[in-house]
């Protein structure tokens, strides 16, 4: 894996950040930081797959998805920290996250893959890439859930992220399976992003 063809990637968006201005310069600070937490989450999970001697398989059921998604949603708090932005303007943070984070996955596959080249990659990059911003779009519940400071904002903050971890190991364990489930697991993306914008259109109904 080329770490400097990642570092540079990220470079370039950083530069781009300080040379926008206004919502442009914060949907790509989101951007790059999916990037960044996407390196980082590599490290990090490597690191706590050869502490616990879990195999490459059960690091990617098991710890890959509790630390990507977990980065995220502190990334998203800073984002909303820094910005304070208003509810409207969260899904468009959690898509340039999700966003910025495929696109650096993307880049670790394709140094990983070197110059082999494999049908299954470009299908596997997009459909990662859906997987990570709906991840990311279902944590603005938490984000919503913080900004209220109801009595449920905890067990609600923690069950939010529950679910994005165990949609994020189902994706896995799906792709990995090979065949039918690795089907299904392409398919999972879609559904979650269907399901989100009817989401999204029946609660802003409600909401006039």
């Amino acid at each position: 894996m080329r770490i400097d063809a990642m570092l540079a990637c990220f470079g370039l968006s950083v530069l781009a950040v300080v040379l926008l201005r206004g919502r442009a310069r914060r949907l790509l600070f989101a951007v790059s930081g999916g990037m960044l937490i996407a390196l980082l989450s590599g490290f990090i999970s490597g690191f706590l797959a050869e502490l616990v001697r879990y195999d490459a398989m059960a690091a990617v059921l098991y710890i890959s998805p509790a630390v990507e998604e977990a980065l995220k949603l502190v990334l998203f708090l800073l984002l909303l920290f820094v910005y304070q932005p208003d509810d409207a303007a969260l899904p468009e943070l959690a898509a340039g996250i999700g966003a910025g984070f495929a696109l650096m996955e993307s880049v670790a596959l394709q140094a990983a893959a070197g110059s082999v080249w494999s049908a299954s990659l470009p299908l596997r990059v997009l459909f990662s890439a859906g997987l990570h911003i709906a991840c990311a779009l279902l944590l603005t519940a938490s984000v919503r859930m913080i900004r209220r400071m109801a009595p449920e904002t905890l067990s609600g903050f923690l069950g939010v992220y529950a679910v994005t971890i165990t949609i994020h190991s189902l994706y896995n364990l799906l792709v990995f399976s090979g065949g039918v489930g690795r089907i299904l697991g392409y398919l999972l993306p879609a559904g979650l992003l269907i399901a989100w914008q009817c989401w999204e259109t029946m609660r802003k109904r409600i909401s006039r």
